[in-house]
């Protein structure tokens, strides 16, 4: 390939890259391949959810009971705090497992950044099943 040739197809996954999804998922440089960084960083990172589909948008929450149901989920944690419990997302979310028939537990006492002693108890209640 001609040195002009490289340079125009640079050039053009350089737009491509501009003109791409501006969203905070997708908008970032540093995991793009070396080279094509505008700041002409080399170094490059990568990262990978092989299993996880992340979905977003309006109306997502109401099928998230479908989605376990796919997935043959037989039992679910409903993991969220006092304060979003009251809130109409987590009812959303609830009348969804019902209307799907997925058997679920609601634990609302998360916190933003567990200690050791509560990562124990939260762990004593799921393999004993106790409050």
């Amino acid at each position: 390939m001609a040195a002009a040739s490289r340079a125009r197809v640079a050039y053009l996954l350089r737009q491509l890259q501009r003109a791409a999804c501006q969203c905070p998922t997708h908008s970032h440089t540093y995991s793009q391949a070396p080279g094509l960084s505008p700041s002409g960083k080399t170094t490059d990172y990568a990262f990978e959810m092989a299993v996880s589909n992340i979905r977003y948008g309006a109306g997502v929450t109401k099928e998230v009971g479908m989605d376990l149901q796919n997935m043959g989920a037989k039992n679910v944690c409903l993991m969220t705090d006092k304060n979003l419990s009251k809130l109409p997302p987590v009812q959303v979310a609830m009348d969804s497992l019902v209307k799907n028939g997925i058997p679920f537990t609601v634990y609302d006492n998360v916190r933003v950044e567990p200690t050791d002693a509560r990562h124990r108890f939260q762990s004593h209640q799921t393999h004993t099943g106790t409050d």
